[in-house]
C-alpha cells in the first residue's frame, strides 16, 4: 500500500524562511527526546507551546497539532504519549511535501 506524503501549503513569501525553519523543528526534535530523558516535564511543555505558536505563522498546522499534544501530555507527565506524538512530529519532518502558494 502506498502511503502520500503529508502537505504543507505555505506562502510564497516564506520560501526561503522555511528550509531553516524545518530545521529548527529538527532541532527541537532533539531537544524535546532530551527534555523527556531528562524527565524535564515543565521546559518541554514551555518548548512544545513556542512551536505550537510559530507553526501557524509558517503555515505547518500539522506541525502545531503535534506540538499542542505533546504539550497536554507534558502537562500530565506521560512520556509514553509524548514519545509517540514525537515520533509523528519526526515523521512529519521527514516526509512533508511543502507547497508554496
Amino acid at each position: 500500500m502506498e502511503t502520500t506524503a503529508p502537505l504543507a501549503h505555505v506562502s510564497a513569501d516564506l520560501a526561503d524562511l522555511v528550509p531553516r525553519y524545518l530545521q529548527n523543528r529538527r532541532t527541537d526534535l532533539n531537544f524535546a527526546r532530551q527534555l523527556l530523558r531528562d524527565g524535564d516535564f515543565y521546559l518541554l511543555a514551555g518548548l512544545a507551546h513556542r512551536i505550537q505558536g510559530s507553526a501557524s505563522s509558517y503555515g505547518f498546522a500539522t506541525i502545531g497539532d503535534i506540538a499542542r499534544e505533546v504539550e497536554k501530555a507534558a502537562e500530565q507527565r506521560d512520556g509514553m504519549a509524548i514519545e509517540s506524538h514525537l515520533r509523528a512530529l519526526e515523521r512529519f519532518l521527514d516526509s512533508v511535501e511543502v507547497t508554496y502558494v
